[in-house]
């Protein structure tokens, strides 16, 4: 074959498969719009499966929720209709459901979650699990649509029982919670501190608890024991103490008068920053100009609840 014919079959050769290869891209390009078209429309139709599960959820949550306002049933719409609210609901069904000398509060959390507290008379020890299950039984009857947890505290003030949503829908079922049931309302109830009392370690005197506290003002702190008087309307503190953390101003401090059991007195009142237990407040203290003994009154009470255990030697303080 002479050397010309042989160069033309490898040209016509190097042609057919540099055509092929034409061929091959245009095609291939011609489909890639289609490619990620396809692509696109199936993230859209993802985008909208979720959307769509997403708006489901929702409105589940607020068919569960919204009766809140107005009440799911009849009581509760005719309840509320009254100008009362949810926690006046709690409170009054936990009033009649719950055994007498018990005595319970309702605390909000996140505007829709609800937490029952259940206080247990100061001298009573702790009832057996079953009979707190069956106090709370009705209390689920009515209110399992907006209660979320329940708090039971001994007669400290100190948490002892939790339910959390999945107890009380046990309870709320009828049946009895079993024995692991009632160990994690043991541990959850010990673990949920969040309004549990303060304890303070007193002495006593006669009839009297003798509390510790500090007390501070611009030129230190300084302790001292006080008598604990709930027939005092304000804390008291001998001229002395007051000197002692910072400028007394007696001469220019407004006065009030107060009665005693050796009569009137007027006292100057001042500001001093008083700590009991780890709980620190600024407020008025009235002055004893005799140097008598401390008294801590019931001002520095404000906003909170106490237990005075004598038997104890303690005192046992919380906020409202």
């Amino acid at each position: 074959m002479s050397p010309i014919k042989l160069l033309t079959i490898l040209l016509i050769g190097a042609l057919a498969v540099w055509g092929g290869q034409v061929l091959y891209l245009v095609q291939e390009n011609k489909s890639a719009p289609d490619r990620i078209r396809d692509g696109e429309t199936q993230k859209r139709t993802l985008l909208k499966a979720e959307y769509a599960k997403k708006l489901r959820e929702l409105e589940r949550e607020y068919g569960r929720k919204k009766y809140m306002a107005t009440g799911a049933t009849v009581f509760d719409r005719i309840f509320n209709t009254q100008n009362q609210t949810v926690i006046d609901l709690l409170k009054h069904i936990a009033q009649e459901a719950l055994p007498d000398g018990w005595s319970s509060d309702v605390k909000v959390e996140e505007f829709t979650h609800f937490i029952l507290l259940i206080y247990l008379p100061h001298n009573s020890e702790p009832p057996p699990i079953a009979k707190v299950s069956s106090a709370l039984q009705p209390i689920m009857e009515y209110c399992s649509w907006c209660l979320s947890d329940v708090a039971v505290f001994d007669k400290r003030h100190k948490s002892y029982l939790f339910f959390d949503k999945s107890l009380l829908t046990q309870l709320e079922s009828g049946k009895p919670l079993s024995t692991g049931m009632t160990e994690l309302a043991r541990k959850q109830g010990v673990s949920f501190t969040r309004f549990n009392s303060i304890t303070i370690e007193c002495d006593k005197h006669a009839s009297h608890l003798v509390i510790p506290i500090e007390v501070g003002g611009p030129n230190g702190a300084l302790s001292c024991r006080a008598l604990f008087d709930t027939g005092a309307t304000m804390i008291t503190l001998p001229a002395k103490i007051i000197t002692a953390t910072g400028p007394d101003g007696f001469q220019t401090a407004p006065r009030r008068t107060f009665n005693t059991v050796n009569g009137a007195i007027s006292c100057p009142i001042v500001k001093r920053a008083v700590s009991i237990g780890g709980l620190r407040k600024e407020i008025e203290v009235a002055v004893d100009q005799r140097d008598g003994i401390p008294l801590v009154g019931m001002n520095f009470f404000d906003g909170m609840d106490y237990i005075a255990d004598f038997g104890q030697s303690a005192l046992y303080m919380w906020e409202k």
